[in-house]
């Protein structure tokens, strides 16, 4: 009881730390501001990922060198991950490929013409907003207890003032930068050490790794959909939510597919550079 009778007092200092008007993160802790990430389509979601994390050798220049075949992961010495199962991930990766190219996108697009953009925005800040305790659980899991607080003082503050339908919070500068993509229980593993395994392609959720999967599930205890009764009700609602964010998704999924020599290969280079940046951030 005494526990608990601490904890709010504290988290109310860690959020009036955390935001502190006129001052810039760079300002604070005299570091320069990090390059801000730029949009991904790899990892589900609203994922990001910083510029350069990778490299996607154009379609054609290869097999003008006769080079096709020596072709993997980045020549660069991108980190790799192991693939026991690639025919099988090769399958799903197709199967993903026809449902989201030619199922999602074109009922995404549908939806998109008759849903005012400010309805969609809204509702992607409100997906946002509602998925806060899976970022503060995490930042708390690995420690970062001012990250933490910045998570629980934009959520104070775009929940009281638009119900989370308006990121109102967003150009609040704060004491420690926090990535947009937030914190997931595979980057906490990751943070504990815990590897990928190996190269997992889900059905219709994309690349993953047997840490990432367990990531997934660990996630679901944080969930607030995941406490909803009826849970059809909850499945329905996420499930919209998340069809919500594709048009943030889809265009660069589609260069990806459009440029590489394999797509395949370079998703999967993508996805390892992309959660290595997140897990080390």
């Amino acid at each position: 009881m005494r526990r608990n009778s601490l904890l709010f007092p504290c988290l109310l200092c860690v959020f009036f730390l955390a935001f502190r008007p006129g001052e810039s993160a760079g300002a604070v802790a005299g570091a320069k501001k990090p390059p801000q990430p730029a949009p991904s389509a790899v990892y589900g979601g609203t994922t990001q990922m910083r510029p350069g994390a990778v490299t996607v050798q154009p379609a054609g220049t290869l097999k003008a060198q006769g080079a096709l075949d020596d072709y993997d992961d980045d020549a660069s010495g991108a980190e790799t991950i192991a693939d026991p199962l690639e025919p099988w991930n090769r399958f799903w990766f197709g199967f993903n490929n026809i449902f989201y190219l030619h199922i999602v996108k074109p009922v995404y697009q549908g939806y998109a013409a008759v849903t005012p953009r400010q309805l969609r925005s809204g509702m992607k800040n409100f997906f946002f907003n509602l998925f806060f305790p899976v970022r503060f659980v995490n930042n708390i899991l690995q420690f970062r207890f001012m990250e933490a607080g910045v998570e629980f003082g934009r959520f104070v503050i775009n929940t009281t003032s638009s119900l989370g339908f308006a990121n109102v919070a967003r150009d609040k500068k704060t004491i420690v930068p926090v990535d947009p993509s937030g914190e997931d229980f595979g980057q906490t593993l990751g943070r504990w050490g815990m590897g990928h395994g190996f190269y997992l392609v889900l059905p219709l959720i994309g690349p993953s790794s047997p840490r990432d999967a367990l990531g997934r599930v660990g996630d679901l205890f944080a969930d607030p959909l995941f406490y909803v009764s009826p849970w059809e009700l909850a499945a329905g609602t996420e499930l919209y939510l998340r069809f919500n964010d594709v048009g943030d998704v889809l265009p660069l999924y589609e260069d990806m597919n459009r440029a590489a020599v394999d797509p395949y290969i370079a998703m999967r280079q993508a996805y390892v550079n992309f959660r290595r940046v997140q897990v080390n951030r």
